[in-house]
């Protein structure tokens, strides 16, 4: 893999901010192993002949300043990028013309007849979609803490929802935190405050949040199996033990990548044990992650059956996730929702997520948020009538696929920063506010 005769490694993301920063980081990774990245393909941009009104000339201004950011910040030579087009990208002749405009440099071009064979006209409207009463009624919390899952794959906009979700939530008058198992995440920049390991507020009444720092988890981790392992032997009389030997096995085996994800692990269960909130938001890694960090209970065996750990050296735990899984596949306190836009990629990865969580671990969804609808306000043309008509195809298939409510998020030009927009946006999303406008007490004039 350090060959780069024999291997090369290309990074492919959108032409967003988050996007790039995810990259950089990946790329970091793998030069710390001695791996160079030789390509960086930025996919889907909008061209200038498509964006006929101020939101979408917007739209390809932020996009076109992230291209120019990545081609100063990566080598230029080494940075490609293919536009959005009508349609999905299928069968042999766009796939050949994506291969020439990356590999041959070919001119990129956009043809609004080779969309998805998609009835245009017949188009519904999204808001006919939507089941705001059944979301409102998955995000609100019962007389128990509820916990709020917001997962899917990278890219999809789950730290949003998820703040957005939060933010309405804490207006409501709820006792909310928002936590973040994504080392990718930027909490931070979405609130302007800053979140760290452990809760803080973020200038929102009943509203903090946090994030799971690895190394702090790691450090905590060792910390704690350590102390446990020093104490289990430290009163013992058999002389046959070589205490400082256990201790040396102990820490080799906290080296491990599994010592790191029992560690991660070992913070996101903390997070069940907060006292005063009413909701707990979790804002998770892409599927995969979150994925591997609910089936590690069931792993915890494995580990606990290398070398000096048979005995016992770390704390027993096994009750505790037992009590926090089963928490998660109660659907009265616990809501798993998928969030995805509306393409045939995120859906099938949803889909398939949502069958590993089921199957794996016993939780059923719950909820399915579907992000970046395109405004039907703007785009008046044939390329987003295109794209328009096949969000609402898939939206369709979305509906037959999942038995769960279906909470509607748009397009917008920027994303929501800071609490007065996640809390307009909230507004427009959840159906949160309605039910804090009914539940306000009626005021009579005297």
């Amino acid at each position: 893999l350090q060959d780069d005769e024999r291997t090369s490694f290309a990074f492919v993301g959108k032409p967003e901010d988050s996007s790039i920063d995810e990259i950089e980081r990946s790329a970091s990774d793998l030069g710390d192993l001695g791996i160079e990245s030789q390509l960086l393909i930025l996919n889907g941009y909008l061209t200038e002949s498509v964006c006929d009104d101020p939101f979408f000339e917007g739209k390809r201004a932020d996009e076109q300043a992230v291209i120019e950011r990545a081609r100063e910040e990566f080598d230029a030579d080494a940075t490609a990028t293919y536009p959005l087009q009508p349609g999905e990208i299928a069968g042999l002749d766009l796939l050949a013309d994506v291969g020439g405009v990356l590999y041959d440099g070919k001119e990129a071009t956009v043809d609004v007849g080779t969309a998805t064979d998609v009835d245009a006209d017949g188009a519904a409207e999204f808001d006919s979609m939507a089941d705001r009463d059944a979301v409102v009624d998955q995000l609100t919390p019962g007389d128990e803490t509820q916990y709020l899952f917001f997962t899917g794959k990278g890219g999809v906009g789950k730290s949003t929802i998820a703040s957005t979700t939060a933010t309405k939530l804490a207006e409501a008058g709820h006792e909310t935190l928002v936590v973040t198992t994504d080392p990718a995440a930027h909490l931070e920049d979405i609130f302007g405050e800053p979140v760290g390991h452990e809760p803080t507020s973020v200038g929102q009444e009943n509203l903090d949040a946090a994030r799971i720092d690895q190394e702090k988890a790691l450090a905590e981790y060792r910390e704690q199996v350590l102390d446990h392992v020093t104490e289990m032997y430290e009163d013992k009389d058999d002389t046959q033990i070589d205490v400082d030997a256990a201790i040396a096995n102990v820490e080799e085996e906290l080296e491990s990548p599994c010592a790191e994800e029992m560690a991660a692990l070992e913070k996101f269960v903390s997070y069940f044990d907060e006292d005063g909130y009413d909701v707990v938001v979790f804002d998770t890694a892409p599927t995969g992650h979150t994925l591997r960090l609910l089936e590690l209970p069931s792993d915890w065996k494995g580990f606990m059956d290398l070398g000096s750990l048979t005995k016992g050296a770390a704390p027993s735990k096994g009750d505790q996730y037992d009590e926090v899984i089963e928490t998660m596949k109660d659907p009265e306190r616990s809501t798993f929702a998928f969030v995805m836009y509306p393409e045939y990629t995120p859906m099938m990865e949803a889909y398939r997520a949502a069958a590993d969580l089921k199957d794996q671990v016993g939780i059923e969804t719950s909820l399915v948020v579907a992000n970046y609808l395109l405004p039907e306000e703007y785009g008046d043309n044939a390329f987003f009538a295109n794209r328009r008509a096949q969000q609402v195809q898939y939206l369709e298939e979305i509906r037959g696929r999942f038995d769960a409510p279906l909470m509607l998020a748009p397009l917008r030009q920027d994303e929501p920063i800071g609490l007065d927009e996640l809390s307009a946006f909230g507004e427009e999303i959840t159906g949160l506010a309605d039910v804090v406008e009914a539940d306000a007490p009626e005021v009579t004039p005297s």
